[in-house]
């Protein structure tokens, strides 16, 4: 009978192929608690209510689970992994993944001994100082680990891209170069990208972008090549003004490019939102013009929409808005 002392190793005594057989007897469960309850059902196959996730539930391959729109999966360990432990594969944790799944299933339940296999365990009690993951330590652990591996941009393919697209002024602040970073729990982890951080009003990084590129400078051929991470909404980029240009407008793209574009041309304060969506969340100053420079989007589309009604919202705060639109065509 394995150990129940409290300094043993984790997952130390289990056993992988109980483990994972205990998982697969709860996967209704743990596609509930993971995805919520399920928008269609069969006896094959379990979807999430918007169609965008799926998990096998018949034969050997029950469990398995599919997240088409970040193009991730695995099996329930890595579900495991996912929702309770902070990684994304279960390999880059098994350890901890692997106790986690056993506490979860009733093999191991920590301080209170082992309990036989395959007794159904009940809902496992979170000692208070161990509660499920908050959601806002979890951002700010990828913050910490994003500054660990950041460096600057000049000379890097960050550099690279930017300079493609007619930036060679970077600002000494607020982006950098970040290389594949294997153990990140962020999608596309394995790829550079130029970073771009979503600052608060001191300047601390709360979340940010990540513009995918090859070692060349180009932009890479993947599917969502520009994710965010963290918290972004209300956090927009922050490129301070050159010299001399500290007490003119304020200019907010909505991408990093625009950003940095308008302050190389222009030598104003530039701030980028990261998407249409969060000009309205923007804490736009009331004392000073501010500039706004949405992409070029179609006036009844969803994004013109949007774009329309935090205009609305901004106004009606008291900020001086003025609108610079894009030169390319609608859409």
């Amino acid at each position: 009978m394995p150990s129940t002392r409290r300094d043993r190793r984790p997952g130390a005594g289990l056993d992988v192929s109980q483990v994972r057989s205990a998982l697969k007897a709860h996967a209704e469960e743990l596609f509930r608690g993971a995805f919520g309850e399920p928008g269609a059902r069969s006896q094959r196959e379990w979807r999430d209510k918007k169609g965008k996730i799926s998990m096998k539930m018949q034969g050997d391959e029950r469990g398995l689970w599919k997240d088409f729109a970040s193009d991730e999966g695995g099996d329930l360990f890595d579900l495991v992994g996912i929702t309770r432990c902070g990684v994304l594969k279960a390999r880059d944790d098994f350890p901890n993944v692997l106790e986690e799944a056993g506490r979860m299933t009733g093999l191991a339940t920590g301080l209170d001994g082992w309990r036989g296999f395959p007794k159904p365990a009940p809902r496992p009690e979170r000692k208070p100082e161990k509660p499920k993951r908050n959601e806002r330590d979890w951002d700010a652990r990828r913050v910490v680990a994003v500054i660990d591996g950041l460096r600057p941009a000049a000379g890097t393919p960050a550099a690279a891209y930017l300079a493609r697209r007619g930036v060679t002024d970077l600002p000494e602040t607020g982006l950098g170069w970040l290389p594949g970073m294997p153990a990140l729990p962020v999608l596309h982890r394995r790829r550079g990208a130029l970073l771009v951080w979503a600052l608060d009003e001191n300047g601390w990084p709360r979340g940010g972008q990540r513009i995918l590129v090859t070692p060349t400078g180009r932009p890479a051929r993947v599917k969502e090549a520009k994710p965010t991470f963290a918290r972004v909404g209300g956090f927009p980029a922050r490129f301070p003004a050159r010299k001399g240009m500290e007490e003119g407008p304020l200019a907010v793209g909505e991408g990093p490019e625009t950003a940095l574009s308008i302050r190389q041309a222009t030598g104003l304060e530039s701030w980028a939102v990261f998407g249409v969506s969060n000009f309205r969340t923007a804490p736009l100053p009331g004392n000073r013009p501010v500039i706004l420079a949405p992409d070029r989007d179609g006036r009844d589309s969803q994004a013109g929409l949007g774009f329309r009604r935090a205009v609305f919202v901004q106004r009606s705060r008291g900020v001086e808005l003025l609108i610079a639109e894009a030169p390319e065509p609608d859409g």
